[in-house]
């Protein structure tokens, strides 16, 4: 198993308006936004460089982490399941397919952290 990539994912209320300003500002885009049927962005990808960065359109929690959860994409998410429950007593649900397209499993570290590892892709809103 091999890591293939790491996407910081940033927790904010009012996603579009940040979207906007980190298109605007930092030069970065385009971004990809998943909108509700209000027309609200819950969930967005904004490119950055070389990479990606993932936006939820709700607040951060204090209490996980600072609002941060890290999105590592890995070639055999089953096979980091079997290393990660391996290595801790912690209670982690199994991997599963996800309707939004990749295969994901989550764990918080002792911080709060969230660590969620994907195998393959989010479907693109139509």
């Amino acid at each position: 198993m091999a890591v293939t990539e790491v996407i910081p994912y940033l927790y904010y209320e009012g996603a579009d308006a940040a979207l906007d300003w980190m298109e605007k500002v930092l030069g970065f885009g385009p971004s990809t936004r998943w909108r509700n049927d209000d027309g609200v962005t819950e969930e967005a990808e904004i490119v950055a460089g070389g990479g990606r960065i993932a936006v939820s359109g709700s607040a951060a929690d204090p209490g996980n982490g600072g609002g941060l959860l890290l999105i590592v994409h890995v070639d055999d998410v089953d096979a980091q399941y079997s290393s990660v429950r391996a290595a801790t007593d912690v209670e982690i649900e199994p991997p599963a397919d996800q309707p939004y397209g990749p295969r994901t499993f989550t764990i918080v570290d002792p911080w709060g952290y969230q660590w969620n590892f994907w195998q393959g892709e989010a479907t693109p809103p139509e």
